[in-house]
């Protein structure tokens, strides 16, 4: 059983670090987007609702878990082996739930609340936070759905204008938002 639960506990190692390094690989070159899904189930007749992560994340911590834990018991304890596979199973999933619950989950919905498109940046109310220049940038801040976002500015017209005075964005250009005074 010795075998087993080392197996478990080295494979999970090796694909937490291989997702590491793959990860971080395929942000830099920009590959695409390695997003867990979840598959919702529910039984009408028994009103039972409940939801399965399919996030690779989850079984590699179950797995090394499962396996580290049942190393340990194993060497540490007088237990019989099913018990000692109950309770690293046990210890597995409730850390992988936690892992899930506390980690995963809050930071999928925080990436789902991303910058607005330019297009619905037009006509936004903004305050210039750094004076525009004449023929020269700034910089604005503005609020969308509740998140501050700041970005470079120039006038319109090319006229200064002062710190902390309102404006409404009207166009973006290359990144640089066109905006006029309300006054």
């Amino acid at each position: 059983m010795t075998a087993v639960f080392q197996v478990c506990f080295f494979v999970g190692l090796l694909l937490t670090v291989l997702t590491l390094i793959l990860g971080g690989v395929v942000d830099f070159f920009g590959i695409g987007d390695m997003e867990g899904l979840d598959m919702d189930f529910s039984l009408d007749g028994l009103g039972i609702n409940f939801s399965i992560p399919l996030n690779p994340a989850i079984y590699i911590v179950l797995l090394t878990v499962f396996g580290g834990i049942g190393m340990i018991l194993e060497t540490s304890t007088g237990l019989a082996g099913i018990f000692i596979i109950l309770i690293a199973l046990a210890a597995g999933i409730l850390v992988s739930m936690l892992l899930y619950r506390f980690v995963i989950k809050p930071l999928k919905k925080a990436q789902n609340t991303s910058a607005p498109d330019s297009d619905d940046l037009i006509g936004v109310l903004a305050v210039v936070t750094e004076k525009i220049q004449e023929n020269g940038f700034g910089q604005i801040s503005y609020v969308v759905n509740g998140n501050t976002f700041t970005a470079p500015a120039k006038a319109t017209k090319g006229t200064e204008i002062a710190a902390g005075e309102e404006v409404s964005i009207c166009w973006i250009q290359e990144h640089v938002f066109y905006v006029a005074p309300l006054k």
